[in-house]
Order: C-alpha cells, then sequence, then structure tokens
C-alpha cells in the first residue's frame, strides 16, 4: 500500500493526519487505528512527511521526464511498420496542456482548501468569543440573583428578629397589666365581676390582635414564600431558555462544522483523485515513452539486419558459386530470425495491449470505488440525519418524561403534606387520649388512695381512739402535691452495711425482679443514697420493677417526702431514663408513648424540667419539641413559664416551635394561680 493510498483509507475512516516536525499528529475516533494500519503509518512515515509538508504545487505536480517534453529523433521507418508509430507515442503538446489544466484545477482547488479553513476558523473563533460572552453574562445574573435572594432573605430575618421583640415587649407590657388587674381586683372586691369582664373582654381582644398579627405574618410569608417561588420559577425558565439556546447553537455550531469538513474532505479528495489520475497518467506516458523507445530499438536492429542481408546478398553474388549452400543457411537463418523478432514484436504489442486493457480496468475501478464513496457518503449523511432525528424524539420523549415526573413528585409532595397533616391530628388525638386515660389513671389512684386511707383511719380510730391520725397528716398534708397510698409494713434492708456503691447498684437490680412490697420499700429508700449512681440504679430498677412504670413513680413520689421527690425527679434525669422516654414520644408504639408521656409529666411535677427544656432547644425531631412544648405546659410549674419566656427572646428556635413555645407562655400565664388538674 502506497503512502497516498493510505492517505485516502485514513480520511474515509475520519481520521485526521498532520505534520508536526518530524512527527505525525493522528486525530482518530476510537478503534479506527488498527494494528495494521498503524504498521503502514510506520512504514510510510516519511513518504507521508513528503507528502504532508511539500507545498501545493510540488504536491500535485512531480517533474516530468526529459524524454516527455522532447519529441524523439528516429530514423525513416519502412512502410511496412511505419503505421504503427502513431498509437505508441503520445504528443509533448497533449501531455503539457493536460499537466498545465490539471495543474490549474489543482492549484484552484488548494486555493479554495485554504478559503474554506480559514473561514471555518474565523467562524469557530466567533462562535467561541460569542458563547463565552453569552456565559460570562449569565454567570453575572445568576450572581446577582443570588446576592439579590441573600440580601432579601436577611431583610426578612431582620423584620422577623424586630416583630419576636416587638412581641416580647408587648407580651412583657400584656403581663404587667395583667398584675396591674390582678392587684385592682384583689383591691376592689365590689367591681370584681365588672373588671373581671373588662379583663375578659381586654384578653379576647388581645388574643384576637396577636392571632390577627400572626394570621397577617402568615400571609406575609406565603405571600413571600410564592414570590421566591415564582422568582425560581422565572429564573429556572431563563437558565432553561438559556441552555436550549446554547444547545441550539451547539448544534447548529456542530452541522456548520460538519459542512465544512464535508466540504474540505470533498475537496481534499477531489485533489488526491487528481493527484492519483495525473500519478497515472505520468506512468502511462512512461509506459509508452518505454515502448516507443523499444520499437525504436527494434525498428534499428531492423535496419542494421537489412543492410547485413543486403551486404550479405552483395557478397553473396561476388562469391555465389563457392557459397551457394552458406548463403541458403543464411537465408534459413535470417527467416527464422526474422520470425522469432515478429513473434517477440507480438507478443510484446500483445503485452502492451494487455496493460492498457489492465490500466482501463483500474481507472473504471477508481471511478467504481469513488461513486461507491459518494454513496457510502450519501448514507452516512442520511443515518446523521436520521439519527439527529431520532435524538430530537428522545429528547422530547425524555422532556416529556422529566414534565410527567415532575408532576408525580407535586401529586406525592401533596400526598406527604396530606399524610403529615393527618399523621399531626392522630397525634394530637393520641396526646389528648394518653392526657385523660393519665387523668382518669390517677384520680382511680387518688379515689383508692382515699379508700384506703379512710379504711385505715377507721381501722386506727377502732384501734387507738386516741390516737387515731386526720386526713392529710400523711407527708405534707393536704397541700402536698403528691399523697402517699397504702403500703405493707416492712422492714427495710439499711443500705449503710453495704460495701460500696457499684455493689449497691448491682443489688438494686436484683431487687428489680422481684417484684415484692419490700424490694419496693428498699428501692424507693436508696433514693436517700448519697451515691448517684446508686440513684440511678434505683430509678431504672422502679423502672423495671413491674409493667406499669408511670403507676410505679407515681407510689413512689407520692410516699417520698419533698426531698425525695426531687431526687427521684433529678434520678430520671440522670440516669438515661428522661432522653429515651423523649424519643419515645412519637414512636409508633403506643403504649411505648404512654409510659413516655407518663414518666416525664411526673418528672416535670418533681421540678426536674432541664432535659425536657434541652430537648425542646436542641432535639433532632420537630414533632419531639412540639410534643415537650405540650407536656410541661401541662405540667404547671412554676418555673416553665421564665424558662420559655427566655427561650422565645432568645430567637433561636424554629418558626413552628417558637410558635407553640409563645402559646404556651400564654396558655401558662394566663392562669398564674391555678394548677393543671391532671392529678
Amino acid at each position: 500500500m502506497s503512502a497516498r493510498e493510505l492517505l485516502v483509507q485514513l480520511r474515509e475512516k475520519g481520521v485526521d493526519v498532520k505534520a508536526n516536525g518530524d512527527r505525525l499528529v493522528i486525530d482518530a475516533p476510537r478503534g479506527a487505528i488498527t494494528p495494521d494500519l498503524r504498521d503502514a503509518l510506520s512504514a510510510n512515515k516519511a513518504e507521508i512527511l513528503q507528502i504532508l509538508t511539500a507545498p501545493p504545487i510540488e504536491r500535485v505536480a512531480p517533474k516530468p521526464a526529459p524524454v516527455l517534453v522532447q519529441a524523439p529523433v528516429a530514423a525513416p521507418e519502412p512502410p511496412a511498420v511505419q503505421h504503427e508509430a502513431p498509437s505508441q507515442a503520445p504528443e509533448p503538446e497533449a501531455i503539457s496542456s493536460e499537466r498545465s489544466s490539471v495543474l490549474e484545477e489543482t492549484n484552484q482547488l488548494e486555493v479554495e482548501l485554504n478559503r474554506l479553513r480559514t473561514e471555518e476558523e474565523a467562524r469557530r473563533a466567533e462562535f467561541e468569543t460569542a458563547r463565552l460572552a453569552a456565559e460570562h453574562a449569565f454567570n453575572q445574573a445568576s450572581h446577582q440573583w443570588r446576592q439579590e435572594q441573600e440580601a432579601a432573605a436577611r431583610r426578612r430575618a431582620e423584620q422577623e428578629k424586630l416583630r419576636i421583640e416587638a412581641e416580647a415587649r408587648e407580651r412583657a407590657a400584656e403581663e404587667t397589666r395583667r398584675r396591674i388587674a390582678e392587684t385592682e381586683l384583689a383591691r376592689a372586691e365590689e367591681e370584681l365581676k365588672r373588671m373581671r369582664a373588662m379583663e375578659d373582654a381586654r384578653r379576647a381582644e388581645v388574643e384576637a390582635q396577636f392571632a390577627s398579627a400572626e394570621a397577617a405574618r402568615q400571609t406575609e410569608l406565603e405571600q413571600a414564600r410564592n414570590v421566591e417561588a415564582e422568582q425560581s420559577r422565572i429564573r429556572g425558565e431563563e437558565e432553561r431558555r438559556f441552555l436550549e439556546g446554547e444547545a441550539r447553537k451547539r448544534a447548529q455550531e456542530d452541522e456548520m462544522r460538519r459542512r465544512a469538513q464535508t466540504r474540505i474532505a470533498a475537496v481534499e479528495e477531489e485533489i488526491l483523485r487528481l493527484r492519483l489520475r495525473e500519478d497515472a497518467r505520468v506512468r502511462s506516458a512512461e509506459e509508452a515513452r518505454l515502448l516507443a523507445e523499444e520499437t525504436q530499438r527494434r525498428r534499428a536492429e531492423e535496419e542494421a539486419r537489412r543492410h547485413a542481408e543486403a551486404e550479405a546478398q552483395r557478397r553473396a553474388d561476388e562469391e555465389a558459386r563457392l557459397r551457394a549452400e552458406i548463403e541458403a543457411q543464411m537465408r534459413a537463418e535470417a527467416e527464422a530470425k526474422r520470425k522469432v523478432e515478429e513473434e517477440a514484436q507480438k507478443r510484446t504489442e500483445a503485452e502492451a495491449r494487455r496493460r492498457a486493457q489492465e490500466e482501463a480496468e483500474r481507472l473504471a475501478a477508481e471511478q467504481a470505488q469513488f461513486a461507491a464513496e459518494q454513496e457510502a457518503r450519501r448514507r452516512a449523511e442520511d443515518e446523521e440525519r436520521r439519527r439527529l432525528e431520532e435524538e430530537r424524539r428522545l429528547q422530547a420523549e425524555v422532556e416529556e418524561r422529566l414534565r410527567a415526573e415532575e408532576a408525580a413528585r407535586a401529586r406525592a409532595e401533596e400526598d406527604v403534606r396530606l399524610r403529615a397533616e393527618a399523621e399531626v391530628r392522630q397525634r394530637a388525638e393520641l396526646e389528648a387520649r394518653i392526657r385523660a386515660e393519665v387523668e382518669a389513671k390517677l384520680r382511680a389512684e387518688e379515689e383508692e388512695r382515699q379508700a384506703l386511707l379512710e379504711e385505715r383511719e377507721q381501722e386506727q380510730y377502732v384501734q387507738r381512739p386516741s390516737e387515731r391520725i386526720k386526713p392529710g397528716e400523711f407527708l405534707g398534708g393536704e397541700d402536698s402535691e403528691f399523697q402517699p397510698v397504702s403500703m405493707p409494713e416492712a422492714t427495710p434492708v439499711s443500705s449503710a452495711t453495704r460495701p460500696d456503691a457499684r455493689a449497691r447498684a448491682a443489688e438494686l437490680q436484683n431487687l428489680a425482679s422481684l417484684e415484692t412490697e419490700d424490694a419496693f420499700q428498699e428501692i424507693t429508700e436508696a433514693f436517700d443514697d448519697p451515691a448517684s449512681e446508686v440513684r440511678n440504679a434505683a430509678a431504672q430498677a422502679l423502672y423495671d420493677f413491674q409493667e406499669d412504670r408511670a403507676a410505679a413513680f407515681t407510689r413512689a413520689l407520692r410516699d417520698s417526702p419533698a426531698e425525695r421527690r426531687a431526687r427521684i425527679g433529678a434520678a430520671i434525669a440522670t440516669s438515661g431514663l428522661a432522653d429515651e422516654a423523649i424519643n419515645n414520644l412519637t414512636g409508633e408504639s403506643r403504649d411505648k408513648t404512654y409510659d413516655a408521656f407518663s414518666l416525664l409529666f411526673l418528672m416535670s411535677k418533681s421540678g426536674e424540667i432541664n432535659p425536657l427544656m434541652r430537648a425542646i432547644e436542641a432535639h433532632p425531631s420537630t414533632e419531639v419539641r412540639l410534643a415537650v412544648v405540650k407536656l410541661l405546659a401541662l405540667s404547671g410549674q412554676p418555673d416553665v413559664l421564665p424558662a420559655f419566656r427566655r427561650m422565645a427572646v432568645r430567637g433561636t428556635l424554629p418558626p413552628e416551635v417558637r410558635s407553640a413555645v409563645m402559646e404556651a407562655i400564654y396558655q401558662v400565664g394566663s392562669h398564674p394561680g391555678e394548677e393543671q388538674q391532671v392529678s
């Protein structure tokens, strides 16, 4: 395979070959360069570099042979062979004119190729400049839009902070006015009804104002969110249009580039075809020249032979008698030689005709190959056009699928929102049911305790009338928040004899499995132990003492003095039971939720509210935060209201949690002297 044929084959495969000094730079699609082509490139590297680096005229017009520009000079030929000369050697004038036309056509094609390349490079540079400018403008617009959004977010945050501060001031003023009103009510008892009516009306008005302000704020937030969503949508639409425009520009650029490459390839193929045709013509002219030289040589030999024959005839005439036999023999030899030469001439002519026929067949094959290449190129263009149409169709399908997915996602989000609202309602109903159950259970225990107390009083009254215990004298009197329940007499086991705190804690864990009244008394008394490890173990043992965990803690709190109650609440907090219960507030198990709510409620009633406050401020679940806020609002502890006020003024809570805290502040503050009836 020659260097030119190798270049033609590489261009057919879309391979671009360039010269860089003494190296070949190849830009080829994946898999186009096979090992055979790589070996052929290595073998023909020098010729390919010479072809690629040669000037256009040198590449088109090789140096002609001297015999083709001079008319051959031959001796006069006999009439017998004179008619063969015109068909063997082409005229020099025809060769020169044909070569000039080929050179002129090749030069024109080279000029057109250079012009096309220059235009393509200029157009690419212009397109790249426009693309970079558009991309820079788009990036600047995006950056400006982001800055505007950040500024708007900062303004909204500042307005929200000012609103919260104003609301806190209004709440403080309202609290001051409420205390003044309470003082006036105490001072003027005769105007109590009228003042209470006025206060209720004013409170309703303030509540309506707060509600309207909250509704207006929610409306403003909704409007702001709608405006942000609209701006985001418009921005997304602009980005989509920009990207679509860029895609169209890139498609147009690719199409123009492909057309320019097609035109350049066509011109290069035409130049290569002309070069190949010129090479074929040069080879044909060279073969014709060689054939003419061979014919002249044969003619010269024939003329020499004829002269020799004439000389021999003359000598034969002079020596006819002496050399008659020799002359006959020489004539026979000459005849044989002539026949041999004629046969050789015929074979040479047949060989020349065969070569001419092969050359014609080769040219016909090249033309057929060129036609096949044109047909293949046309089919490739049709295939490319069909591929582009298929890509556009697939892109339309993808866009349609994306729109369908967006609609499905919107529907899914709506379903999620509806399910979340349903879950919130179910959780509120569950909390209400749990609260009702807790109240009912506590009332039942209170009734049972009263019945046991009355029964014991009757027994004591019968046995020792003079030492009868009055109702309410157990552990703090009637004002005690937790009332004692009836417990069988048991001999407590003193913890002073235990070797150390760890052993005492391990013994408490063993007592939890006994489920006896003596074990209950010992676990309860362990809360007076000075070691925090023992108190935490007592809380865990009391938690595991019976299936109804809230009842065990309720009994322990009611049978304990105020100091022990505080230690029981602190042990619940430090033993990890409080954190576990907080995490179970929003669980799927109804029993776990009930136990968690009851345990945390009892802990808050004992005065330990720090774990609950930490959960409101830092727990990752918003639902848990809201549940803890409601629980603290129900506890009615005096320390809850100041803690809620500090938390609301701090402004670090999420909006829904902050709203729940503000509602709890109003709920607890509206009944400062009343206790929640949950026990």
